[in-house]
């Protein structure tokens, strides 16, 4: 028993992939002449699939949510279409489609994603059967699907498609009534043997406001990411700018300091040679002196080089303080006594009173 089921499993697995495969060769063909046709040419989800290369599909599974639908036809922009109606009707922006397009008219199924998650790899017949497609039958016609756990229908108008589900002597009644209605429309019971003659039809999955999100996304970061690179580079340039600007002013600000240092040396150096200075330290003296005992200047004079000078102290001075100043006692007057250096007195001795 083991032994022959998994032989039927295998022979089922490889009639489904030959069909594929020669359905997919078919539909390929036809979707390169459909796009090169006019405008009112089929589109489907199929031409989607063959481009993003799916995998190997797997054994049929019919979905407990499955939805359906008709909408207009704007060239184009099928797949926006498809992918609102069926957004509205899953009440999900993640979904999985099969949509065929024909002149004024897109013919989808769909189902949320997530009821995919736990039966991948799998394809839906009603898919394969939708108006365009290879298997399809003229419409109207009432296509069902009995199993042992509840029965599914799809009804293809000339107008319209609807979905019901249900037990499956509930969907049976109403498969007979909505064929009288359409006029005696064909019922046709979808069973495995008739299902693995069909051409599967994959499962294409939709995310458009998931997709745009993303590529809007990617965009603003990539242009961010430039903006603020540019910005990095400015800022940068302007600081390396800054930073030379900087050193150069300072280089030329230890230049000039360098100059002013050594002219204040060499001025210094100049100073510390020159006669004045001590012709002024020895001016310093005398007077240091004279303030010490309260003395006053009367001459101070340096001519050719000789300086001489003559003071009026206290009587009281004594002469060894009169030495300590580099002078002598010359007379004693009213105010005091006049005191004077060696070129004074020589200059008092020659008679050049004042």
């Amino acid at each position: 028993m083991a032994g022959d089921f998994l032989k039927k499993g295998i022979d089922r697995f490889t009639v489904s992939i030959e069909k594929l495969f020669a359905g997919l060769d078919k539909s390929a063909t036809g979707a390169m002449d459909n796009d090169k046709a006019a405008p009112g040419g089929n589109r489907s989800s199929l031409t989607k699939v063959l481009v993003s290369a799916p995998g190997l599909l797997g054994d049929y599974y019919f979905p407990s949510e499955l939805i359906g639908g008709c909408c207009p036809r704007v060239v184009g922009k099928e797949e926006e279409i498809v992918w609102n109606a069926a957004a509205e009707a899953c009440d999900s922006e993640r979904v999985h489609v099969i949509w065929q397009a024909i002149e004024n008219r897109i013919w989808y199924v769909a189902v949320r994603s997530a009821e995919l998650a736990s039966h991948p790899n799998t394809w839906c017949p009603f898919g394969a059967l939708l108006p365009g497609m290879k298997d399809a039958q003229p419409a109207p016609v009432c296509y069902t699907f009995y199993s042992d756990e509840a029965a599914t229908m799809m009804t293809v108008m000339n107008d319209g498609l609807q979905i019901h589900r249900g037990m499956s002597s509930v969907v049976r009644a109403k498969a007979e009534r909505t064929a009288r209605e359409l006029g005696d429309a064909p019922i046709v019971e979808l069973v495995p043997e008739r299902i693995l003659k069909l051409t599967p039809a994959p499962w294409y999955s939709i995310s458009l406001f998931e997709d745009r999100a993303r590529r809007i996304l990617a965009t603003v970061s990539v242009l961010s990411a430039l903006a603020l690179t540019g910005f990095c580079f400015v800022l940068w340039l302007l600081t390396a700018m800054v930073i030379i600007t900087s050193n150069a002013n300072l280089s030329a600000a230890k230049d000039r300091a360098r100059d002013k240092t050594t002219d204040l040396l060499r001025s210094a150096e100049d100073l510390r040679g020159s006669p004045v200075r001590d012709d002024i330290s020895a001016f310093v003296d005398v007077n240091d002196g004279l303030l010490a005992v309260n003395g006053f200047l009367e001459v101070y004079e340096i001519k050719n080089g000789k300086m001489r000078w003559r003071a009026i102290v206290p009587t009281n001075v004594t002469a060894d303080r009169i030495n300590q100043m580099g002078g002598k006692t010359i007379e004693t007057t009213a105010n005091g006594v006049a005191i004077g250096n060696a070129n004074e007195i020589e200059y008092e001795a020659k008679g050049n009173k004042r």
